[in-house]
């Protein structure tokens, strides 16, 4: 039915509604040429400029991680109008994850740990945006289980600078991203 596969519009109102922080639309793409490869970033942006800094900045972080994690060709990041992209009050990236109609692709794709390198990927392109940028390792090296030992690391040294006790509350799923 309509709401097994809801319109952009409905998608960019269902993230409004619920008050997200970002919206990531993930797709994997098809066409008629089965040569047709690669990963593209989209972003939301005009050809007169209108553009979402924190989505662009995202979705470039989400690239670099995806195409150095993959080796699929880097299709680059693009602004675009689209409803999913135009539609949220947060920033919004759509990500194109290569092409089920490349049988390299295509293969890859089907892979559990495959898409958990893809996933994974994902996931420290959103943390990277909110880090500093110290210290951070190269691209497509970071593990989530990494950044929260790193993040782990940075908190622990704080608790520990002069003046504090190295006491730490801790709530349950603290642990958790």
């Amino acid at each position: 039915g309509a709401h097994q596969n809801p319109s952009q519009e409905e998608r960019a109102a269902f993230a409004n509604d619920i008050g997200a922080d970002l919206l990531l639309s993930l797709h994997i793409d098809g066409s008629p040429s089965p040569h047709a490869c690669g990963i593209a970033t989209f972003h939301f942006g005009t050809d007169s400029g209108a553009t979402s800094t924190v989505g662009e900045t995202l979705a470039g972080l989400v690239q670099r991680e995806l195409v150095a994690r993959t080796r699929f060709a880097d299709c680059r990041v693009h602004h675009r109008p689209w409803d999913i992209l135009r539609l949220t009050r947060m920033p919004a990236i759509q990500v194109e994850m290569g092409y089920l109609s490349n049988p390299v692709e295509r293969d890859r794709l089907l892979s559990s740990d495959f898409r958990n390198q893809l996933a994974d990927g994902i996931l420290v392109a959103v943390k990277r945006l909110y880090l500093d940028g110290r210290d951070d390792p190269h691209t497509g090296t970071f593990t989530f289980s990494d950044l929260l030992a790193h993040e782990r690391r940075i908190r622990d040294s704080a608790d520990l600078a002069p003046g504090r006790s190295g006491l730490v509350p801790v709530a349950a799923g603290a642990d958790q991203f």
